[in-house]
């Protein structure tokens, strides 16, 4: 009798604790995939939103020789602008250098080739009559164009000629 009354309690708590459903309810529940993906509000890591951001490359090649020195270089750009408010933009360009051929020696290709952010620029324009801009420049020739120094091949630099 024992038996009987504990395993009629068993029942009786299984049964309170168990969830039951209709056939009609089993169409009713979320596919795995709704539940493990959330809802697309259009934003990219919950702040950024793609309609305000715009991206564009360019990729230019030079070949410059001065006496009997020459360089080549070639350059790719990825320039992204993003607009935070309307009157509210932040955009940067990033750069990677590379100069496949040089007579300057191969240490001007190693200090040369890489990546540079050549600008970042913000712009806020209230009004037509009002702005204001901020931005930071970095051409990495600049050094070599620097009309108070010029390059040498053996490493110093030297005042203007």
């Amino acid at each position: 009798m024992k038996k009987i009354a504990g395993l009629l309690a068993l029942m009786l708590v299984l049964s309170s604790v168990s969830y039951a459903q209709f056939r009609s309810q089993l169409s009713d529940r979320p596919s795995v995939e709704n539940s493990l993906v959330k809802a697309n509000d259009g934003l990219l890591f919950g702040f950024i939103n793609p309609a305000n951001f715009s991206m564009h490359q360019s990729v230019s090649m030079s070949y410059m020789t001065l006496g009997s020195q020459s360089v080549s270089l070639g350059m790719y750009t990825n320039s992204m602008t993003y607009r935070i408010s309307d009157p509210l933009t932040l955009s940067a360009d990033v750069s990677l250098m590379n100069s496949p051929y040089s007579s300057l020696g191969n240490q001007f290709a190693k200090n040369i080739n890489g990546i540079y952010l050549t600008r970042a620029e913000l712009n806020y324009h209230p009004s037509s009559n009002f702005q204001i801009d901020v931005q930071f420049n970095q051409n990495p020739m600049y050094r070599y164009y620097n009309p108070y120094y010029y390059y040498n091949p053996w490493g110093w630099y030297g005042a203007p000629r």
